[in-house]
């Protein structure tokens, strides 16, 4: 069976950077820490891949709440974004200068 990982980035500097996925389940992500700490300081949304649909997981969730920045989800049929408040998760409209980046991120996707 071919294990397929989540792909994972950051929008950061308003540019899209890919992130090594470290996880070793097909269903999650893990940023490798190395390289995601060389933009913690100005990233502006967190970026990773799903099979098929783009709402947010369980884990997703959780994390959205530690990570109080958009989340941009991205399929092969869908790409969206949410954003955790103190009311709740609500989805977000995506940056157009983002889009034909996450359209080339989603293009890769296996």
């Amino acid at each position: 069976m071919v294990h397929i990982k989540e792909k994972c980035g950051i929008i950061w500097n308003n540019r899209l950077i890919e992130i090594k996925n470290i996880s070793s389940g097909s269903h999650d992500f893990l940023m490798d820490p190395e390289q995601f700490y060389r933009y913690i300081d100005g990233i502006q949304a967190i970026v990773h891949s799903h099979t098929e649909l783009c709402s947010p997981s369980e884990e997703d969730l959780e994390n959205m709440k530690v990570w109080r920045i958009p989340w941009i989800i991205a399929s092969k049929s869908c790409i969206a974004a949410y954003l955790v408040t103190d009311v709740g998760v609500t989805q977000i409209s995506i940056d157009p200068l983002f889009l034909e980046e996450l359209k080339d991120f989603v293009m890769h996707l296996p």
